[in-house]
């Protein structure tokens, strides 16, 4: 079968300030440029999104754009996949460790792979794309934060950022790369670097 060219785009979010919300480099600003990129209808398409967490991209998906997709989120630690079941936000939810990806070839529109790539050895990250570009057939969109050392978060060990990515290494893989530069806040860094401590001393709430 004929697929049409495949699209590949890495988004490098240049933080030289910490100014992200509660500690996670997934921001509206990333959100706006993800979206943006994204088809305007997405219906009958089957998105996957790796490294799903708590489903943020689930649900600008569902809330943001037009179409019923079909969506695969895949994560490894079980609750944040416990807890998205019960929200029936993604069409399916599956427990995997990458880089495997259960899928056979081909078999997925577009892939979301956002702030991923920096909790993964570097081999990991290497295989993860080439399975990517294995899946898809018309669309993947990768982020990365610059600048912004992480240890795990929340009890989960696998929020720990381990690895670091240069836009040439993505470029290798035929992506094309664009820099978002946030916008500098000197004055408010050390507030909110105080908030994201204190928030993340806190116990986790299980709402649902």
């Amino acid at each position: 079968m004929k697929y049409a060219k495949l699209t590949k785009i890495f988004l490098v979010k240049n933080f030289f300030t910490k100014i992200c919300v509660q500690g996670m480099s997934h921001t509206p600003l990333l959100n706006s440029y993800v979206l943006e990129l994204l088809p305007k209808n997405l219906q009958d398409m089957v998105i996957f999104d790796v490294g799903c967490g708590c489903g943020e991209w689930g649900f600008l998906i569902r809330t943001r754009k037009l179409g019923f997709p079909y969506i695969i989120g895949t994560d490894i630690w079980r609750p944040h996949l416990e807890r998205l079941r019960n929200l029936k936000v993604y069409n399916e939810l599956l427990q995997v460790k990458i880089p495997h990806i259960p899928l056979r070839e081909k078999s997925v529109d577009i892939a979301l792979a956002c702030e991923l790539l920096e909790h993964l050895p570097k081999s990991d990250g290497h295989r993860l794309l080439e399975e990517l570009d294995r899946i898809s057939t018309k669309q993947i969109i990768v982020s990365y934060p610059l600048n912004w050392p992480q240890e795990e978060i929340y009890g989960n060990p696998y929020e720990k950022h381990i690895s670091e990515w240069l836009p040439n290494e993505l470029a290798k893989y035929n992506y094309k790369v664009r820099v978002i530069d946030t916008v500098p806040l000197p004055r408010t860094l050390k507030l909110v670097d105080g908030i994201r401590s204190f928030i993340f001393r806190l116990p986790i709430l299980n709402w649902l």
